[in-house]
């Protein structure tokens, strides 16, 4: 082999060996739950204290970093879907259900015994996601009545509720995603967004937690009852991600995903998009790392630039994840009970 032949090939292996380096990856270790609900919510609250719920009226816990699990039923909800969740320790944790007339649920005890915090008999409730920005300050929302999203506010831990009567109208079909219970951010600063698909994908903003808001420009992203932007996360006030695609065509990698950095004002379409449709974004670091995870599924991709651009990781599917804060380990949970710790590394 001439020595010019041979130089090249040897670049090109270098090259080769560099990117794959620089791909980080991650490994799932499936956990045994004892379960076989569909699990859209899950809260970390840190390396040993996990909840999730889902379908069947199911809850469970676990306060050993996922070795053991706790399930639940809550009483008379049985056919309920819980599919938003917040906690705050290993005793306390709020579920909002899809369907009422009783939709919120609060534990103080650890999952035993549950308290029912919010029902409204309001006809076309289907409430998608909740989140809070601190110790009390919490938002709920269900998809479109009378013409605007039903959003309603909590300023003392989820015990009592208002409705929000400042949020802009939307579209006929435009509506908010229940896939992974991240379609609503809420930060302590105050500063809120929450995202919308169906007929037009949007996001709607607050800097005043959640009293009064605005909406951006339309994402370009596809049009459709199972389509649009399932997801959205904020490294900070500032930088932002979206995700989503078409849930019934997960192929579908056309503008599934943008990005934010002015605090939700402006979207710009990612760069190189996720594989697939991804039900659920999430900023993740360990204060050396920073990294941004999207998965769905049918895989997981990963950013190292804040969602401009996405690398293919796994083939490991889940509806949602949560980091451990501060970590580059966390959890991710789906279908039949599945629920699996994951490493970045």
């Amino acid at each position: 082999m001439r020595a010019l032949d041979l130089f090249l090939v040897l670049l090109l292996v270098f090259s080769c060996s560099i990117k794959k380096e620089n791909i980080p990856e991650i490994d799932f270790v499936e956990l045994h739950t004892n379960t076989d609900a569909s699990l859209r919510a899950l809260h970390v609250v840190n390396d040993q204290v996990i909840w999730a719920s889902g379908s069947q009226g199911t809850v469970l816990n676990s306060t050993d970093g996922g070795e053991n699990w706790n399930v639940f039923k809550v009483p008379g909800q049985e056919k309920n879907d819980f599919r938003s969740l917040w906690a705050w320790d290993a005793k306390r944790a709020l579920v909002f259900g899809i369907s009422g007339p009783e939709f919120a649920f609060l534990t103080n005890n650890g999952g035993i015994t549950w308290e029912l915090v919010y029902q409204d008999s309001t006809k076309g409730l289907f409430f998608d996601t909740m989140v809070f920005a601190d110790e009390v300050n919490g938002l709920a929302i269900s998809d479109q009545v009378d013409g605007k999203s039903f959003l309603i506010r909590t300023e003392n831990g989820g015990v009592d509720w208002q409705k929000v009567d400042s949020v802009p109208d939307v579209y006929a079909g435009e509506v908010n995603f229940a896939a992974s219970n991240t379609c609503i951010k809420f930060q302590p600063s105050g500063h809120a967004c929450f995202a919308t698909g169906g007929s037009c994908s949007r996001v709607f903003y607050s800097t005043d937690f959640g009293n009064t808001w605005d909406c951006t420009q339309t994402l370009k992203f596809r049009n459709s009852p199972s389509s649009g932007i399932f997801s959205i996360d904020f490294k900070n006030s500032r930088e932002g991600v979206v995700v989503g695609g078409t849930y019934d065509q997960p192929e579908l990698n056309q503008n599934i995903s943008a990005y934010s950095n002015d605090g939700g004002l402006i979207w710009t379409a990612s760069e190189s998009m996720p594989k697939e449709f991804r039900s659920c974004v999430q900023f993740i670091s360990d204060g050396n790392k920073d990294y941004v995870l999207a998965i769905g599924k049918t895989g997981c991709d990963i950013s190292d630039d804040n969602g401009k651009n996405w690398k293919f990781i796994s083939d490991q599917g889940y509806y949602t994840l949560r980091a451990v804060p501060g970590s580059l380990t966390g959890f991710a949970a789906g279908s039949n009970g599945r629920v699996a710790k994951f490493k970045i590394h």
